[in-house]
């Protein structure tokens, strides 16, 4: 054998060993990946069956809070199933409150509402009007008016109206965000509904001067619009009109 021969045979050699070291570091490395890969595979498993179980958990809950709604709509209770139940008719008027029907719904003021004072500077204001009734033999209502530029509330009131059953005679209830509770009474005439007031309380640092006498007018007008005016006095003023104000119905 020749010199060159003697030397590419172990040049041969050299290179084959080098393979086999190199595929034996490959092996050792891609072992080490195949175990790293199984912890991680093991892992997120466990995370998913205990996701599976919180889901399970939640699906029990969720049964759980469906039977005691179930159980809570076949009440007989009459208020709370109206509540929980859209479909349920409305409950039938109280023949008492007939004489106020042409007053419920939801109204808007159209146009804007015009507000004066001797110690005021004129004013607008937008107002929500909603008027209902639950079968009992009164109405609900809440007033709740917005500057008409900003939006930002501004007087609200809400109460009841009753009346004397077998008579016109009408007392209208409520309470105010200016700390003024009054009840005024007056009478109902077609659909026209004058009161006054016949007691005024207040909270024991209501702003200045006082209400001391309110007067309201409400009244369906021919175009199916429903209109208030409100006159009041206080300690330094007279009875004045304060109020005017026509909202038409948005809501039956």
């Amino acid at each position: 054998m020749s010199i060159n021969e003697v030397i590419l045979s172990a040049s041969g050699a050299c290179k084959l060993i080098d393979s086999l070291h190199s595929y034996c570091f490959s092996s050792r490395q891609n072992k080490s990946q195949v175990c790293c890969l199984r912890e991680q595979v093991e892992k997120k498993n466990g995370e998913l069956k205990s996701l599976r179980q919180r889901v399970s958990r939640s699906d029990s809950q969720v049964r759980k809070l469906q039977e005691k709604l179930d159980e809570l709509r076949r009440v007989s209770v009459p208020y709370p199933s109206s509540l929980l139940s859209p479909s349920r008719e409305p409950p039938k008027m109280n023949p008492v409150v007939e004489p106020l029907s042409w007053m419920l719904g939801t109204w808007l003021s159209d146009p804007p509402g015009a507000g004066t004072y001797p110690t005021l500077q004129p004013f607008q204001y937008l107002e929500e009007v909603h008027i209902s009734h639950v079968g009992q033999p009164m109405l609900n209502f809440s007033f709740n008016s917005f500057h008409p530029d900003t939006r930002k509330p501004m007087h609200r009131e809400c109460g009841f109206i009753r009346l004397k059953p077998d008579t016109n005679k009408v007392a209208f209830v409520s309470a105010q965000n200016t700390g003024v509770v009054e009840v005024e009474e007056g009478e109902v005439n077609g659909q026209e509904l004058c009161i006054a007031s016949h007691s005024i309380a207040r909270i024991s640092f209501a702003k200045e001067p006082h209400v001391e006498q309110i007067t309201r007018k409400f009244r369906l007008n021919s175009e199916g619009k429903l209109e208030q005016t409100v006159s009041m006095a206080t300690t330094t003023q007279p009875m004045t009109q304060h109020l005017h104000v026509t909202y038409k119905k948005v809501t039956p």
